[in-house]
């Protein structure tokens, strides 16, 4: 088999070894050579498979991530209708069907992350779990009870555990480093555009089909929403690539791009990475790393642990949201009118942080300043319950959320390989960034209007450990970087190739 050679750095070779995996890749790239990275050949190509990647990926993803949310977070809305008066439901049987969804999706975190990493094929594997979390969405809609609600929420939970740590890593085997963060934040983009949607949708669905054939409005939401979910999941299978080897409507040339140019992010090669006989990359690039360095990366994965479970205290009112905005006093469909602008305004402002935090190569402060703006928001809310101020903190509460892509672009900044370990550190961390949606609920039960003392102090105390969390992170990356600086190697990465962590 042969295989390209280019130059990373002015002088230096760079012989990219593709038989680590043996039965992916031998033979199918003979005879392809690339050309030499950062040539002109070199950069038109690139932006030519960018630009393929960004028309089939991100618009996929974010439609099924804006269907996620709405069948995640349904219940908010469908509680402002007649839910809880036709199942009979108490304010702690309410707040438990909204948290139980959190406990099978974070028990479920890692072993579908892992069975994703395994698998291979995220275009088959993604919309399969979406399907299925479809039909579970539609089946609430039959529900009389509050028993068969809490299983139901169980199921979905367990389904939707694998899509956003599965997209995030399948992002991640496509975008190089600082690539990463523009194309998260498009895709958690859904997520805050699904916000502004639902209130739009559900405004619409309660207003205009209560007793339709004489269905409550609230279970129209589900069938409306759950049916969506599963027609698209069907579109996204077929339209999908694969990984970059694998993807077969490519060509040759860019399949052994999409597989070479996260090579050279990383810097790895056979003379920096010690790849020796068989070629066996990773398990080359596990022995160099020391037991100095394990310890390292584990803090760092705790570090991020604890960042994100900071992050999620905070935005895990995205899970009551419609009942912080009914504290205005306002009526049913004006609060649903009015839970769509604050969504509106954090998915530009999120879009745009993110996109000046790749342009820029810089994490830290584009990371912090979300939950400064939403330590605001939340002290004004502490403050007054007056119309005109707590609905310009409503609008700041969900800045919270600029601290979100940008965080996950740099976990896969931080941890970067080798896939698997990748793969389970991210599930693990997006552990912690949902733990918090499990008690968030019942701090803001309706009985705790309009001031949601409890609520709001807590949300307050999480946005601000989640800054000096980050603080601490980006303390430990510098001092890794002067590591690297010095030609010293730092979780199998020579510092000699120019590789460093982004802070």
């Amino acid at each position: 088999m042969t295989t390209p050679t280019d130059t990373v750095d002015k002088g230096s070779a760079f012989n990219v070894d593709l038989t680590r995996e043996p039965d992916k890749y031998d033979g199918c790239f003979d005879g392809v050579v690339l050309p030499p990275p950062g040539s002109e050949e070199r950069v038109k190509l690139e932006k030519k498979l960018k630009r393929k990647l960004d028309s089939t990926i991100l618009p996929v993803v974010v439609i099924m991530y804006i269907l996620n949310y709405l069948d995640r977070n349904n219940i908010a809305a469908a509680k402002l209708g007649t839910m809880v008066q036709d199942l009979q439901l108490t304010s702690t049987q309410y707040s438990t069907c909204v948290s139980i969804l959190f406990v099978s999706y974070i028990c479920m975190q890692i072993p579908s992350n892992l069975m994703l990493a395994k698998i291979g094929h995220p275009n088959i594997y993604l919309p399969s779990i979406m399907l299925l979390w479809g039909v579970m969405s539609c089946l609430v809609a039959v529900v009389h009870s509050y028993g068969p609600l809490v299983v139901l929420r169980l199921v979905i939970g367990a389904l939707e555990a694998g899509f956003y740590p599965g997209v995030i890593f399948y992002l991640s085997c496509w975008y190089t480093r600082l690539e990463l963060a523009k194309r998260s934040a498009i895709f958690i983009l859904g997520s805050y555009l699904s916000g502004a949607f639902s209130g739009l949708i559900s405004y619409g669905v309660m207003q205009n089909l209560e007793g339709v054939h004489g269905l409550a409005a609230w279970r129209w939401l589900f069938i409306i929403e759950g049916v969506a979910t599963f027609g698209f999941s069907l579109v996204a299978i077929p339209v999908l690539p694969s990984l970059p080897a694998s993807t077969r409507w490519l060509s040759r040339e860019e399949r052994l791009l999409g597989v070479v140019r996260l090579l050279e992010d990383i810097k790895v090669t056979e003379e920096h990475a010690g790849a020796g006989a068989g070629g066996e990359l990773e398990k080359n690039v596990d022995k160099k790393i020391t037991t100095a360095d394990r310890h390292t990366k584990r803090d760092r994965v705790i570090n991020f642990f604890q960042i994100m479970f900071c992050i999620a205290g905070t935005a895990s009112i995205n899970t009551v949201f419609p009942t912080i905005v009914e504290s205005l006093g306002y009526d049913r469909p004006r609060t649903l009118l009015l839970t769509a602008p604050p969504w509106l305004l954090c998915a530009l402002t999120s879009f745009l942080n993110s996109l000046h935090s790749d342009r820029a190569g810089e994490r830290y402060w584009h990371m912090v300043w979300g939950p400064v703006f939403s330590s605001i928001g939340f002290a004004i809310g502490l403050a007054t319950d007056k119309v005109a101020p707590r609905y310009v903190a409503i609008m700041i509460l969900l800045q919270i959320y600029n601290s979100w892509a940008v965080g996950y672009a740099w976990i896969t900044n931080t941890i970067n390989q080798p896939p698997m370990k990748r793969a389970a550190a991210i599930a693990l961390i997006n552990i912690g960034f949902n733990v918090p949606n499990i008690f968030m609920p019942y701090l803001f039960s309706s009985n705790a209007s309009p001031r949601f003392y409890a609520g709001f102090s807590v949300c307050l105390v999480f946005a601000f450990s989640s800054v000096i969390g980050s603080t601490i992170l980006r303390a430990q990356l510098v001092r890794l970087n002067k590591k690297l600086g010095n030609g010293e190697v730092v979780d199998g990465m020579d510092g000699r190739t120019g590789f460093r962590f982004l802070y």
